[in-house]
């Protein structure tokens, strides 16, 4: 078996697309949620391997070791790659080595003697600052954006900023995903396949400015019929023309600045003034390389403060304590 067939068994042990990301998590069965995820897996893995097979005659998975994951670092560094892209490569590599122990395991037995070759800490570290700016669109942005679009993609401008969909999700949520809620609205999508990042589970409830809009967004649709008619290339041009016609720099924001206004929006909407400051001192923390609470005594109004963040990333379909996305979506 070439080493290159014994990528591709591994990314296959591990691929749970269209499984449930929060339900393997708990389960401890997680690996790769998504279609995309995969095949940048497998291009990243693939790479790897063949490098190492010619500049080292590996041969074999079993072969590979912690040196040749390092030197393949460097060799990723000398060639001038960015450094979010050697964060990615080892994320791939993490989830070959995950992959090929559950195939050895399967060989094997579970007594199987397969040590891995990922160091157990990443040898690329967040750059100080990087993706650190507020790439949220303004309300005057957002209004000047809308009416430079078609009334299709002001549907799905309306939903990702309204709810913090994601362009993908915008275009994909039906009907029936909208439920009554107390004396609200909530989005709840069970089984997320095709429509949420890596079918993700989703529960949110509909902000009370947001109802009458989408009630508008529901009038006479079918519970199986989607809100947006048109897809996900329509709206990411339609956005981008917009923000040409209304003369507005997208500066990288492209329609994920709707999804980081959402979040700011609600951050501050649940976050107390001790909670705001808090947030402040700690990516602050963060942007220094230190760990997030660092120097910070009052450890209740830190809890507090993070579980704030929790919630916010969690209306967004991130996970808990995820610091490098809070810098992101809530520095300045």
């Amino acid at each position: 078996m070439s080493i290159v067939f014994e990528v591709k068994e591994s990314i296959r042990a591990i691929d749970k697309i269209g499984q449930s990301k929060r339900d393997a998590k708990e389960k401890g069965t997680s690996g790769i949620h998504s279609k995309k995820q995969k095949v940048n897996t497998m291009s990243d893995c693939q790479n790897f391997v063949k490098w190492a097979r010619a500049e080292h005659g590996v041969k074999s998975l079993a072969a590979v070791t912690e040196q040749h994951y390092q030197a393949y670092i460097d060799h990723l560094r000398e060639k001038g790659v960015t450094t979010g892209h050697m964060q990615n490569v080892e994320t791939s590599l993490r989830l070959l080595e995950k992959g090929f122990k559950q195939v050895v395991e399967k060989e094997q037995g579970p007594t199987s003697r397969f040590e891995g070759f990922c160091p157990s800490k990443r040898l690329v570290a967040q750059q100080r600052g990087e993706n650190i700016r507020n790439r949220s669109y303004d309300a005057n942005e957002v209004q000047q954006i809308r009416a430079n679009c078609s009334p299709e993609v002001q549907k799905a401008v309306d939903l990702m900023r309204g709810l913090g969909l994601r362009v993908k999700e915008s275009v994909n949520v039906r009907r029936e995903h909208f439920k009554p809620a107390g004396d609200g609205w909530k989005l709840q999508i069970e089984k997320g396949g095709g429509i949420t990042k890596g079918g993700r589970f989703r529960d949110v409830p509909v902000p009370a400015e947001f109802v009458g809009r989408l009630k508008q967004l529901m009038q006479d649709k079918e519970p199986q019929e989607r809100l947006v008619q048109v897809t996900v290339e329509t709206v990411r041009d339609g956005v981008k023309e917009g923000c040409k016609k209304a003369q507005i720099k997208q500066d990288g924001r492209g329609t994920h600045g709707f999804r980081h206004a959402y979040a700011r929006e609600r951050f501050n909407e649940m976050a107390t003034p001790e909670n705001k400051q808090m947030m402040t001192r700690i990516l602050d923390n963060r942007a220094l390389g230190r760990k997030a609470d660092y120097g910070i005594h009052d450890q209740q109004l830190y809890k507090e403060t993070k579980a704030v963040m929790d919630k916010v990333h969690e209306e967004l379909g991130h996970g808990e304590s995820r610091w490098a996305l809070a810098m992101r979506y809530l520095r300045d």
